[in-house]
């Protein structure tokens, strides 16, 4: 009767390396980003000149009425209609 020998390896991972290259790691990070200068970059912005704009916004509504097929304009929301040769361009 032959007997079997058990020659299975049994594979294992021990964790305590890797918490200690983590650790390195983090450790590092945070000394080096503490290291970091960010006014690295010497910018020459431009300055506001603080002008405003004088022109007005116009809103033209149209609508169109389907049975008549007629278009109706209407400027800044008003409730009077207006032709369209009324609307003048900028």
């Amino acid at each position: 009767m032959a007997i079997k020998r058990n020659t299975r390896v049994e594979a294992s991972f021990t964790m305590a390396s890797m918490t200690d290259i983590v650790f390195l790691l983090l450790l590092f990070f945070l000394v080096t980003s503490t290291l970091v200068n960010p006014n690295a970059l010497k910018l020459l912005l431009p300055k506001s000149t603080n002008q405003i704009s004088d022109k007005a916004q116009v809103s033209v509504s149209i609508k169109h009425y389907m049975p008549a097929g007629t278009f109706s304009y209407h400027i800044n929301g008003n409730a009077k209609a207006v032709s369209f040769g009324e609307i003048e361009p900028q």
